[in-house]
């Protein structure tokens, strides 16, 4: 990916972390929560690049027409001049949103409607046509409507749905809290003030560990519980649910890497299924504790409160509150407990995010340590070499590839001459472990080539080495020619690597460096054909990967042979780092918008005397 694309990437997640930030923070911060919608609405749809919308709230005693019978209209943004709030044509009947709330259709995190009121009413209404309509839940329960107007349904982006939905569920769960204040406030089960800190508190947690550890001992608390645990899908086997977090017990389960089945053996993963909550007591409890053994009937629990852990819509996890002794939870501590839970799960995904995005950025900066490295290895310049002209250029797919491209001195003694090394190679496989075998082979060619072995012997013996030396499934197709500087005579072999180009200028043709030799790291014993050829004064020669040839464009042609020819021929008599880059340009024009799927090497020499 390149850096800017990826800085913009990261950019974006930690703005709209950021905004649904302030939006949650305005509401669970405010007493006067329809207060609070007016003002997280202007600020959603200013954020997602959009102009109108507004909320109803659902209530089955109302029987008020205006505004559509048993919906309120509690805040507005923006509204049209054919929307007026006086306008009968406008509110004084149910919408399709509304329609679909009350027969239970509106259970997607966004749907799509076509607006009803827009439909028939008269005037300036902004050529607004549909509204994505996000149901404000807590748990399964639809406590209003929040609605986002457009033209038409190609002006919401993914990220912008992704806003919306998540703002949604936020206010859902701002609008149950204040609605349970009244309900505590009246039993005198909890202060209002208790569960604004809470919310506060989880709101501002990102570590993961430590919201979940905080989860437990403060519904442990609020609810006078003897212990509470949460359960989360297994990383490493999604099929059961483990202990993240525990307080209470007389054992840590969290330690003991206890888990429970993710399905409807276990209440967790019942309520998990189903999304309802269920209060257990001591026959029940029981039932479970043959599939684990003795540690749950150890723990003495005689009733329990489970719960699930949902947040756009998903069961992401369970919280569970035990007691030692017979206590069945009341509806409204079964209320206040999902309210808890509803809470938690918001945050608990906020935490995933923040953990991802630090994780990804702490990735981001080992594989820019990584490509420094690599890039390290690399010749850092074209070398000189007496009476030739070398140019070359090398583009990852990835932060890291496995191509990799090498020169060196060969010193022959017995000739009283040095004769210059020139290898290309392509590593099978891509990113970091492709980067990796290709620091070995590089180093490995290196070593054997310039004991002066003949190209054919080095590639064998390396090819040994590295069977010896590695223990993956990488191998590389690799091209070494030694070049006489003077003579132009260069002896080379290919061990499965894409045949090199000579282009000659007198005859304006081309011949090619094929061999049969059979790829590196395949096979334990070998035999390689080595071959001479001589390179005539101004003719050119070209190494390259397939990542040049193979480079394709979205209407999944590749580059191929061909086109490098035509544009080595266009250009042959520039200089070698215009032919290069004129290469190069041309891959980049026939690709357009594709991604690189493959890492782009390019080697252009030509004997100049």
């Amino acid at each position: 990916m390149p850096a800017q694309m990826a800085s913009d990437d990261k950019r974006s997640v930690v703005e709209d972390l950021e905004t649904l930030n302030e939006i949650a923070g305005a509401l669970n911060q405010s007493a006067d929560v329809r207060g609070a919608l007016e003002r997280a609405l202007g600020r959603l749809i200013d954020v997602v690049g959009l102009e109108t919308g507004w909320i109803f709230l659902y209530d089955e005693s109302d029987t008020d027409q205006w505004w559509g019978k048993q919906f309120t209209l509690v805040a507005h943004h923006n509204l049209p001049p054919a929307m007026s709030l006086d306008s009968a044509d406008a509110w004084k009947r149910n919408c399709e949103c509304q329609s679909l709330c009350k027969k239970g259709k509106l259970t997607a995190a966004y749907n799509e409607v076509t607006c009803s009121r827009l439909a028939v009413v008269s005037g300036d209404r902004r050529e607004l046509t549909v509204h994505a309509s996000t149901p404000l839940r807590s748990g399964n329960q639809v406590l209003g409507i929040l609605n986002v107007a457009a033209p038409s349904w190609d002006a919401f982006s993914p990220r912008a749905l992704a806003l919306l939905t998540n703002v949604g569920s936020q206010m859902g769960v701002a609008l149950e809290r204040a609605r349970l204040f009244d309900m505590l406030h009246e039993r005198r089960v909890h202060e209002q003030a208790s569960l604004l800190d809470f919310s506060n508190q989880l709101l501002s947690r990102l570590d993961l560990d430590d919201l979940l550890n905080y989860l437990v001992e403060e519904v442990r608390r609020l609810l006078q519980m003897d212990a509470c645990a949460v359960l989360l899908p297994d990383e490493d086997d999604p099929s059961y649910l483990r202990f993240y977090a525990a307080a209470g017990w007389y054992s840590d389960p969290v330690a003991e890497q206890r888990r429970v089945p993710a399905d409807d053996r276990s209440g967790s993963g019942l309520v998990m299924r189903t999304q309802q909550p269920i209060v257990l007591e001591d026959a029940e409890i029981r039932e479970e504790a043959p599939w684990m053994a003795n540690w749950l009937p150890a723990e003495g629990f005689l009733s329990a409160g489970i719960v699930p852990l949902i947040a756009d819509g998903r069961s992401i996890g369970a919280l569970v509150a035990d007691m030692r002794q017979l206590r069945l939870l009341q509806d409204d501590e079964m209320r206040f407990l999902q309210l808890m839970a509803n809470q938690a799960a918001l945050a608990i995904e906020k935490a995933r995010l923040h953990r991802e995005e630090i994780q990804r950025q702490r990735l981001e900066e080992e594989l820019a340590v990584a490509r420094q490295i690599q890039l390290s290895i690399l010749p850092s310049a074209a070398p000189t070499v007496p009476g030739w002209e070398i140019a070359t250029r090398y583009e990852a797919a990835r932060q890291v590839g496995g191509d990799f491209y090498d020169f060196f001195w060969v010193e022959r003694p017995q000739e009283g001459a040095r004769h210059f090394g020139m290898v290309i190679a392509d590593v099978t496989g891509k990113g970091v472990p492709a980067a990796l075998f290709m620091a070995m082979s590089r180093t490995t060619i290196r070593n054997v080539a310039i004991s002066d072995r003949s190209p054919a012997a080095a590639l064998e013996k390396a090819n040994e080495l590295l069977l010896q030396d590695s223990k993956t499934d990488l191998f590389l197709t690799s091209f070494y020619g030694l070049l006489s500087p003077e003579t132009g005579e260069l002896a080379y072999c290919n061990a499965g690597h894409n045949p090199p180009l000579c282009y000659c200028v007198e005859t304006q043709s081309f011949s090619t460096l094929d061999s049969n030799g059979i790829a590196l790291g395949v096979l334990p014993e070998i035999t390689l054909p080595g071959h001479r050829m001589t390179i005539g004064v101004g003719d050119l020669l070209v190494l390259y990967t397939d990542g040049v040839t193979e480079a394709v464009n979205p209407e999944m042609e590749e580059f191929g042979e061909e086109r490098l020819r035509q544009v080595i021929a266009a250009n042959a008599r520039a200089g070698v780092q215009e032919i290069v880059d004129e290469v190069a340009r041309a891959v980049e024009q026939f690709a357009r918008d594709m991604p690189r799927w493959d890492d782009f090497t390019l080697v252009v020499a030509r004997r100049a005397a």
